[in-house]
């Protein structure tokens, strides 16, 4: 009984983090959209792996119209239902689907997001030209992915060895682990008709949350790696972060 409560209570929480927006990835999405993004209402947004929906539904309470896929039914569903709770399902689909066959029209949206996605995906650059396909020409692509560049690193060897987390498994649909860098992102995106605006970094020090709860640090490591950020620049971090981010333009 008391795991079942605890594992009800975990996933409030991660509800409630994926609502607020406080994972790092979400956090770097908007530093950087913020000097190319300067008003939401009445954009047309898709983010492919939407899981929860939080990213989605806070932008839609910005009046974007906003288009959430993932290929986990249990997450649609969630996002769905939180959706309905704040009013705001007029403003947003959210859908099932495949990254590598997204179900949506050529250069059709003004801002395309997808974080902390591609590198579970089969293919992931048939994914990535997805994205790019369905962007608007002067549109937006934002994307972020773990970078092997990092901390981050020995969290890959744990994951490896013992596998995903259970709410991992439960929200998502994690069949393949790939590695990327700085290097290879700006390879990615110079292959496309991609104008890159910017790449950058954040979670200068990362610990999964589960470690920073048991390790009963929960909140001091994102005030260090927050600092990092900040002189990022000055201490030749920039590139060095757990999460690596590009906004970039199509052309």
């Amino acid at each position: 009984m008391v795991k079942v409560i605890s594992k009800r209570n975990h996933i409030a929480d991660l509800v409630e983090r994926k609502f607020l927006l406080t994972d790092p990835w979400y956090q770097l999405i908007l530093r950087m959209m913020k000097p190319v993004i300067h008003e939401f209402y009445g954009k047309r947004i898709l983010e492919v792996g939407c899981g929860l929906g939080g990213f989605c539904i806070s932008l839609a309470t910005k009046g974007a119209k906003v288009i959430g896929l993932d290929i986990s039914s249990s997450a649609v569903n969630k996002a769905k239902n939180l959706a309905k709770q704040l009013e705001v399902q007029s403003q947003i689909d959210l859908i099932i689907g495949d990254a590598h066959f997204l179900p949506i029209k050529d250069q059709t949206n003004d801002v395309v997001v997808c974080s902390e996605t591609l590198e579970h995906v089969t293919n992931y650059e048939k994914a990535f030209r997805e994205l790019v396909r369905v962007t608007r020409k002067s549109g937006h692509l934002c994307l972020t992915v773990p970078n092997l560049l990092s901390t981050l690193f020995f969290e890959y060897v744990v994951l490896l060895l013992i596998g995903q987390p259970q709410y991992a498994k439960d929200f998502g649909c994690l069949e393949k682990e790939h590695i990327f860098h700085p290097f290879k992102l700006r390879r990615l995106f110079n292959r496309e008709n991609l104008k890159v605006i910017e790449i950058r970094s954040t979670d200068f020090l990362h610990l999964p949350p589960t470690i920073r709860k048991a390790l009963k640090i929960d909140r001091r490591p994102p005030t260090i790696s927050h600092n990092l950020a900040t002189h990022s620049v000055s201490l030749r971090l920039g590139l060095f972060g757990a999460t690596i981010g590009v906004v970039a333009k199509k052309v």
